[in-house]
């Protein structure tokens, strides 16, 4: 793995190994409670943190082996990885984009860590293959940031599983 990209994935995989110990420890009724009809258990949350690393990992794969030339990083790639990662620290809430906003209605916290532990490797044989040249490319297509390199998607899942703690907390507390 590209020196760039270890330390990215380091800090995701404390993350995923935190998360996962933190929900676990939980009753299932605390994991699978939900506030309100409209509202999400932690469990889903879970779900939906892992399912949002499946899309990422699906796109960087389908990206990599489609051949298309790609775009060099520019200001506007570096300004858009700048303001989503402000946009994900900020206390609000906001709905997540339409593509990932799906969950289960119920979801159990062992079948979702296991789908994510199987994710989370696939992301890791990914990047320690993936190409020097194509650090500085634009891959990833956010929908609201729109494209980024690598290094900013693996930013911008940290700063997503960032963002769902404070909801974790209010859900497990």
């Amino acid at each position: 793995m590209e020196p760039v990209l270890h330390p990215l994935f380091q800090q995701l995989e404390e993350q995923r190994q935190f998360l996962s110990q933190w929900v676990s420890a939980a009753s299932p009724a605390k994991q699978e409670t939900k506030p309100a009809p409209d509202k999400w258990s932690a469990a889903q949350v879970l779900y939906h943190i892992g399912f949002i690393e499946q899309k990422v990992l699906e796109e960087l794969q389908r990206r990599l082996a489609s051949q298309k030339p790609l775009r060099p990083t520019s200001l506007k790639t570096w300004y858009r990885s700048v303001v989503l990662k402000l946009f994900l620290r900020l206390p609000l809430k906001f709905k997540a984009p339409k593509v990932v906003r799906e969950v289960p209605s119920v979801a159990h916290v062992p079948a979702v860590l296991e789908q994510w532990q199987k994710t989370r490797v696939q992301l890791r044989a990914l990047l320690e293959q993936f190409p020097v040249d194509l650090l500085n490319k634009e891959i990833f297509f956010h929908p609201i940031a729109g494209m980024l390199t690598l290094p900013q998607t693996l930013a911008f899942l940290h700063q997503h599983h960032r963002h769902h703690i404070p909801q974790l907390k209010k859900l497990l507390h």
